[in-house]
């Protein structure tokens, strides 16, 4: 919850766009409001944690794979590359 409030309070500082500055107002609000649910329903709050942890690890590993695909094939396109540049030269 302190974190939460430390956010919530850093969108007030200047020098801040009013996207970073929002985006602030909303994850302390959001900190604070799981620090409470943690707090009244620890139960709740672990098996939340679990699903979250969970998610991340599936959205974690689907941009991983993505990424592997895009690496290939920007590998095979560089090996063809380098043939051609090397049979014409």
């Amino acid at each position: 919850m302190r974190a939460g409030g430390a956010e919530f309070f850093a969108g007030f500082q200047a020098g801040e766009t009013a996207g970073i500055r929002a985006l602030l107002f909303v994850s302390g609000l959001i900190s604070i409001a799981f620090g409470v649910l943690l707090f009244a329903r620890p139960g709740v709050g672990a098996v939340t944690l679990a699903l979250l942890f969970g998610l991340f690890s599936l959205i974690y590993g689907f941009a991983q794979i993505n990424a592997g695909i895009h690496v290939r094939q920007i590998g095979k396109g560089a090996q063809s590359l380098a043939a051609e540049l090397h049979h014409t030269a």
